[in-house]
């Protein structure tokens, strides 16, 4: 059976980015812009979630009144419906810090260092020493990822992220990143990923699970093997596994994908499952 790309995009949850509202104190950039923007790449690139474009989405929220602020929590589900999501995402940014140094405002360059240095008579050895800072960024939010169809909340979470830059619009985007990042994680936990290995060639490894299952190149995965069953009043309600290696996914296809060995304390046999590394 032949799966066409439009069938199989259409088969994924979609996800209305509610834009989150900033209640940080925090107004130099446009900081709700940026983290919708890191949200929607994060969650497109799960590969188990599609996102609602944002025109569509806009279209929908300037119909409904919501022009300029942030979307009311209690009208996402009703938004989401409109959009045609299955599921919402909404928020608040509760921190927004630009660490940027008072050195690195005023001197950014070595090059403005070395004019300081001519200035005060400091020589080229010590002002090698001198290390410019660069602008450091800092964001905290409060998400909730809701089921439009039942209204339910599936995760409700709080992420952070930081980042360095060469300015601070790249700080910025770094940190939001890092944060919209650090959501999926959260948000990968509610379908975790789990494959088995179908065989063996060498050092690489061809597992059972495609780009449906949201895999994706680059990953690094925990290869183990179940040793024995985990029994509770006499029903089985798992099995005890140890870990044998890791594997770093190098190719993704339809239905099945490649890996590499990176560790192995066993040898890999048929069957051994494969989950994502958490840190």
């Amino acid at each position: 059976i032949v799966c066409s790309l439009n069938f199989c995009e259409a088969a994924k949850k979609i996800v209305a980015v509610m834009p989150p509202e900033n209640v940080s104190g925090y107004s130099a950039q446009k900081i709700a812009d940026i983290v919708t923007d890191q949200l929607i790449v994060a969650i497109h690139s799960s590969g188990i979630y599609t996102v609602v474009e944002r025109e569509q989405l806009g279209a929908v929220l300037k119909e409904q009144g919501f022009q300029n602020i942030a979307v009311d929590p209690n009208k996402a589900v009703e938004l989401g419906k409109l959009s045609g999501a299955d599921y919402s995402l909404v928020g608040k940014i509760t921190l927004a810090d630009n660490k940027k140094t008072a050195l690195s405002e005023t001197f950014s360059t070595i090059g403005q260092l070395a004019e300081l240095g001519k200035i005060f008579g400091v020589k080229d050895e010590a002002l090698s020493k001198i290390q410019v800072k660069k602008p450091e960024f800092k964001i905290a939010m409060e998400l909730r990822f809701i089921d439009n169809s039942t209204g339910e909340i599936v995760v409700a979470t709080s992420v952070e992220g930081e980042a360095r830059g060469e300015s601070d619009f790249e700080a910025t985007n770094l940190a939001c990143k890092d944060a919209a990042e650090n959501f999926l994680r959260e948000l990968q936990k509610i379908n975790p990923f789990a494959a088995r290995v179908a065989d063996i060639s060498g050092a690489d490894i061809y597992i059972d699970k495609g780009s449906d299952s949201g895999l994706r190149k680059g990953e690094i995965l925990i290869v183990s093997r179940e040793i024995a069953p985990i029994t509770v009043n006499g029903k089985i309600v798992g099995m005890k596994s140890e870990r044998i290696g890791r594997a770093q996914v190098i190719e993704v296809n339809a239905e099945y994908s490649v890996c590499r060995l990176i560790e192995q304390f066993y040898i890999m046999q048929k069957g051994d499952v494969l989950k994502r590394e958490t840190n």
